[in-house]
């Protein structure tokens, strides 16, 4: 029961302390800001509310070929609406502009043509991603349960609450950074580690209760932005369109769910990549005892994973389907279009895939953490 309290007080202290930290809350409390301006702008910056609010009134119908004579009978042979009264089509001819490729005339297209021109486009990107024979018929299955043909809507309310939820992830980067960078530094930087390793419960309660403390600091803070920005954006928008197929805001998918389950599965991806990015951020602090250059190697390794998403040929698949699971390159709403699926006695998508990498990783992190933590010599002060 003594051991029991004393970790409770530890615990709280450790919270205490992150959450106290100047740096650590102005950061979050700008981020907090910026929520509502992003919820704002990630329509308003795109399309004016009584446009999208015409856009909406093709919503439900079929995307075959009456809509596409309707669309072809009040644009150009590219696709350009010439008349406002017809602004309605607008947001459909960039989704036929995307399909059949930018530029490309509208001259005797029909539904037809757009559904192969589609059907094209992926059996291009399953050539790129080097698919297996199991992989093919895995994805053959998934396109046989998409109802076709597309049920249209509005796509740009899918694309704020999707695009907002991805931009999330790199907030969280930021806030871990200067959350948890100090942690373990502090007492080092303080000179105070010679007294906490003495004591009593300074050592494996203490470091358990640094752990705990850190992930409960980054998943409320995660909740409260994830929460924030997707109340704002009901209240201000609503969620029309979100219901959907995801292929009408992503229209090379072969995955049979809607722009709100995708929603779904990436707020999952948010969390547990936050969590996986923390168990990192407090092995770092654990490392180097330096708030600074743990701030530095956080922000550093989640923007050289980015850049080396786009660097590494796929050709290295091993290497570059490992980096394409990672938090920095996964956390999007394209992950729909990874192709490329990972076999753990199963086929398993990128996003089922990489919440089991999470989990594992940060284990290893933080039980490896805890060895070094343990055998960690104090320096003469």
């Amino acid at each position: 029961m003594r051991m029991s309290r004393c970790f409770g007080t530890l615990y709280k202290y450790e919270l205490k302390k992150i959450i106290g930290n100047k740096v650590a809350l102005i950061t979050f409390l700008i981020l907090f800001a910026f929520v509502f301006m992003q919820g704002e702008f990630e329509i308003r910056g795109n399309v004016e509310p009584a446009v999208l609010e015409q856009y909406k009134t093709l919503g439900g119908r079929e995307i075959d070929d009456r809509l596409i004579g309707e669309l072809l009978a009040v644009s150009d042979e590219y696709g350009r609406i010439a008349d406002e009264t017809d602004i309605a089509y607008e947001d459909l001819a960039g989704w036929v502009q995307n399909v059949i490729g930018y530029g490309v005339a509208y001259k005797d297209v029909d539904a037809a043509g757009v559904y192969e021109a589609r059907d094209l486009t992926i059996e291009e990107a399953h050539e790129m991603s080097k698919l297996s024979d199991g992989e093919e018929a895995f994805w053959t299955e998934k396109e046989s349960m998409v109802v076709k043909p597309f049920s249209y809507n509005q796509s740009l309310i899918a694309a704020g609450v999707l695009e907002g939820t991805s931009n999330l992830m790199i907030m969280m980067v930021v806030v871990i950074a200067t959350g948890l960078a100090s942690v373990f530094a502090m007492e080092t930087q303080r000179k105070t580690d010679p007294m906490i390793r003495a004591s009593l419960n300074g050592t494996g309660e203490l470091y358990f209760a640094k752990v705990l403390a850190g992930m409960s600091y980054i998943l409320g803070s995660v909740i409260i932005l994830l929460g924030t920005y997707y109340a704002y954006m009901y209240v201000r928008w609503g969620f029309d369109g979100m219901d959907s197929p995801v292929q009408i805001y992503l229209p090379f998918s072969q995955l049979p769910v809607t722009n709100g389950q995708l929603a779904g599965i990436l707020v999952i991806l948010v969390v547990l990549g936050s969590m996986f990015i923390s168990a990192f951020a407090l092995f770092v602090s654990n490392i180097t005892r330096n708030a600074l250059a743990a701030m530095a190697i956080i922000i550093c390794t989640h923007l050289g994973l980015f850049a080396l998403s786009t660097a590494v040929p796929v050709g290295l698949r091993a290497l570059s389907q490992f980096i394409s699971l990672m938090p920095a390159t996964l956390v999007s709403p394209r992950l729909v279009y990874e192709f490329r699926l990972v076999r753990l006695g199963r086929y398993l998508t990128c996003y089922q895939a990489a919440p089991i990498i999470y989990i594992a990783f940060s284990a290893i992190l933080l039980v490896f953490g805890y060895v070094l933590y343990m055998r960690h010599e104090i320096k003469n002060n």
